[in-house]
């Protein structure tokens, strides 16, 4: 697995996915007569890919692969049933365009939404938009067609020994796939590697569309990396935390081996956890733990990097420092704070003397807490676990030295913030 780890570093989010597409390419004419013996199975398979791929996204949170697989689905449908007739003819040139315009305009989008669930009004609303989309372009290619073959000698100039695709379309989906390839890059998100991959395949078909059964390819290669970026992330659930489903120190081990030079690590913990054991019982910590990944989970901007090691919630947030952070921290810190945590009681059975041997359970206790955070700024001269660890120990010190809480502590100063 530490290869699979190495395969989603920055450079290899950009570098693989474009050297199989070139791969693919240039060896296409080798596989054609294997395509054209299977076609059936070949164009009906990436139906199959992204519905696993649908599925598999089910269960990941935030929802945003799951639409881009639906989204590539439609596209594809519009390909399979109303562009296998010649590109000569001006409706079917006319769809074309749209397909080639509207698509890496949507997967570009999705990028900046966020989706926490693949079932919700969200996603409702944007399937109404994705077909609103296919009937407005269905409008524009009934009314529009004798229009568009004039405008088309005007200003859509296509090179046929070059492909089917206008010029000015095939510069327009490079620029989409160059942005969502330098996204992928910078950032180490899945959404972002995602819609790379989709939109540098979805070029490709568009530029090659003069060769048989490459939109059926390039998609079924497009479905392939996204389960398999999906089944590392499903790899990466096995580090989770079992109390509070956290990712644990394993996974935070591969993360600071990847870290870019620019971040920032915050270390969380709860005030005076002693105090909580005193007046309630030890369980009664676990429960709080609980209760505030649930609500940190809820952050969209911590749920990239957020671990839980030793009784301490870990933020790492990435091309950011401490001072940036702090606004985002204090919100965290008052939405702790204003919550009323779930203390369930221990259950105890009864005594062998007594009659009824059924347990006995208290009732359940709500308490509200607070917590004080350690930030930590990246260097030069500093690996990535000296970052943490520096995090750690000015909280740590801070939390020895001062009584006070809800305090926020920047390693640089160490002092509090608020």
């Amino acid at each position: 697995m530490l290869l699979l780890s190495r395969l989603h570093s920055p450079n290899a989010r950009f570098i693989l996915p474009f050297l199989i597409t070139v791969l693919m390419i240039i060896s296409y004419p080798l596989f054609t007569p294997f395509i054209a013996t299977y076609s059936q199975l070949w164009i009906n398979l990436p139906f199959a890919l992204f519905g696993i791929v649908i599925i598999l996204n089910y269960k990941l949170p935030q929802a945003q692969s799951g639409v881009i697989a639906i989204i590539m689905l439609v596209a594809y449908s519009v390909i399979l049933y109303w562009l296998q007739t010649s590109l000569a003819n001006t409706d079917t040139k006319l769809i074309f365009c749209l397909l080639a315009t509207l698509l890496p305009i949507n997967l570009l989008l999705l990028r900046f939404l966020q989706l926490p669930k693949l079932l919700s009004f969200s996603m409702v609303a944007l399937l109404l938009l994705v077909i609103i989309q296919c009937g407005i372009g269905a409008i524009i290619s009934y009314f529009y067609q004798a229009d568009f073959s004039n405008w088309q000698r005007i200003h859509l100039f296509t090179y046929h020994n070059i492909s089917s695709l206008p010029l000015i379309l095939i510069v327009f989906n490079l620029a989409i796939s160059c942005c969502a390839g330098a996204l992928a890059i910078r950032y180490h998100r899945r959404i972002d590697r995602h819609i790379f991959v989709c939109s540098l395949l979805a070029t490709t078909t568009f530029i090659f569309f003069h060769y048989p059964f490459i939109s059926s390819s390039a998609f079924i290669v497009c479905a392939l990396f996204l389960l398999v970026d999906l089944g590392y992330c499903r790899y990466q659930q096995c580090f989770y935390d079992p109390s509070t489903q956290l990712a644990d120190h394993r996974a935070l081990s591969q993360m600071l081996a990847r870290l870019h030079p620019h971040y920032a690590i915050a270390i969380i913990a709860i005030d005076h956890p002693n105090k909580i054991i005193e007046k309630h019982h030890p369980q009664a910590v676990a429960d709080i733990q609980r209760s505030i990944a649930t609500l940190l989970t809820q952050h969209t901007q911590c749920l990239q990097h957020l671990y839980f090691v030793s009784q301490q919630f870990i933020v790492i947030f990435e091309h950011k420092n401490g001072v940036e952070c702090q606004s985002l921290l204090e919100q965290l810190q008052h939405d702790l704070a204003a919550e009323k945590h779930v203390i369930e009681p221990i259950t105890t059975d009864s005594q062998p003397d007594e009659q009824t041997v059924k347990p006995k359970k208290g009732r359940k206790k709500t308490m509200k807490v607070s917590v004080s955070i350690g930030i930590s700024d990246s260097t030069n001269d500093q690996t990535a676990a000296a970052v943490l660890q520096q995090a750690i120990d000015v909280l740590e010190t801070a939390q020895r030295t001062n009584k006070k809480k809800n305090q926020i502590y920047i390693a640089d100063r160490n002092e509090a913030l608020l």
